[in-house]
């Protein structure tokens, strides 16, 4: 019954695949507790729900409500994979990996009452012909943003970084055909690669350019920097419609960069090219950062502002960092005898924004604020002026001046908005009712 983040109201992707791989003698809904209140009365024979580890608490509440009913539920997605022995205790069958290769010998399992408690799906599966069943979303009100994948993993091994820790540094892609096939179904011109490193393999992404290059779409996506530095490329994605990427920046300093293991970004000679290239393909950025790594000084958070203005970011996020279950980070933390909370994610206490380790440059609470203090500036009025007048990117036509100011505006009210939601109802909830956390 509470209103929800609107920018994170977009199409769950994962659920319209799974309905794509799931036999037609089985009827299919989706509930999303981002758009409309679950429903824990709806029939069901089967319950299916992706978890990730900022949501895990109110996962587990919403099947707990299921479960009391008598009705199986299985659980997979991110969280299932690297904390399965947690996962198990609250679902009747888990899927750790990728779902594609064990959806259907789950389902199968379930109609024969033989249901196993884990499904190990593997990485190699062929990974084609799948086009996902975007009906599930009909009167489902998201945003007017297509979400499509084109590649899977990042072939890095940043150590807080739980893509990595899932993917274990594998990427694989999908046939630049059958993405363009996909995104011409849909309808949409403006699209979402959810691909979290999109050019991992250079030779597969060009493939992909030349793809999208006819569709006539306005696309965005995250790369790295170090692909992003290569004028070819950035050429390419151009060419082909890109209008926006995402990239981790995440500091300015090499030193913090390589004890987190992110080789790929250099330098800020690097990022310096990369911006250039980017800029002259009219490309807008959409910056990240991390702070409260070890070795962090609490000056990053100006210089860092500094760099952001300077560059005219589309859109900026200042992030502290999160030690995320079954990363080197959060094995480190632990060992360290740094977390505040064994599993932060459980913790009925614990609300977004907040940091559950003990930073060295600053207190937890003062972390948090700091990260707050230093969006609250970048999306100033003054700042969104500033970064308007980018006649290369921001301003370079009146729908993307229209796009950025709309998109900051919703980037300044989110500074607050997002701060502070708990991650699962209070304990009252009927949905809490025998729940052991």
């Amino acid at each position: 019954g509470q209103n929800y983040v609107a920018t994170w109201q977009m199409e769950p992707l994962v659920l319209a695949v799974l309905a794509a791989l799931t036999p037609d003698d089985w009827r299919i809904t989706i509930q999303d507790d981002r758009i409309e209140p679950v429903d824990p009365d709806v029939p069901a024979d089967l319950v299916g729900i992706t978890v990730e580890t900022y949501t895990a608490r109110r996962a587990y509440q919403i099947a707990a409500a299921y479960r009391q009913r008598g009705i199986k539920v299985v659980m997979g997605g991110y969280h299932a994979s690297l904390c399965p022995e947690e996962v198990q205790r609250f679902a009747d069958a888990i899927v750790v990996g990728p779902a594609e290769s064990v959806w259907a010998k789950v389902l199968a399992d379930a109609a024969a009452g033989s249901l196993q408690k884990r499904y190990d799906g593997t990485f190699d599966f062929p990974w084609q012909g799948i086009f996902p069943a975007r009906e599930v979303y009909a009167d489902k009100k998201y945003l007017p943003l297509a979400l499509v994948e084109f590649s899977r993993g990042c072939s890095h091994h940043c150590s807080f970084c739980s893509i990595t820790a899932f993917s274990r540094g594998r990427h694989y892609f999908r046939p630049p055909e059958e993405v363009a096939e996909e995104i011409r179904r849909t309808g949409q011109k403006i699209v979402f690669l959810i691909d979290d490193n999109i050019a991992a393999n250079p030779e597969a992404v060009f493939g992909l350019c030349r793809a999208l290059q006819p569709l006539n779409i306005r696309w965005v996506t995250q790369i790295s920097v170090e692909a992003a530095a290569d004028p070819t490329l950035t050429r390419a994605l151009a060419d082909s419609g890109c209008v926006g990427v995402l990239i981790g920046f995440e500091s300015l300093r090499s030193d913090l960069l390589l004890a987190l293991n992110k080789k790929s970004n250099e330098s800020v000679e690097l990022y310096e090219r990369a911006l250039k290239e980017l800029k002259k393909n009219h490309i807008c950025v959409y910056a990240t950062f991390l702070f409260g790594v070890d070795g962090d000084d609490t000056g990053s958070f100006a210089r860092t502002l500094e760099f952001a203005l300077k560059h005219q970011f589309f859109l900026v996020a200042f992030n502290h960092l999160v030690p995320f279950p079954g990363t080197p980070l959060y094995a480190k933390l632990a060992t360290q005898g740094r977390m505040l909370y064994d599993a932060w994610w459980l913790e009925k206490s614990f609300r977004f924004g907040q940091v559950p380790y003990r930073p060295q440059m600053l207190p937890p609470e003062e972390l948090a604020e700091a990260c707050r203090h230093y969006r609250r500036r970048f999306y100033s009025t003054r700042s969104i002026v500033r970064r308007a007048l980018a006649p290369q990117t921001n301003m370079q036509s009146l729908s993307t001046l229209v796009l950025f100011l709309t998109q900051n505006y919703y980037g300044r009210r989110e500074v607050d908005e997002k701060f502070g939601i708990p991650l699962g109802f209070p304990e009252d909830n009927h949905l809490l009712a025998g729940l052991n956390i």
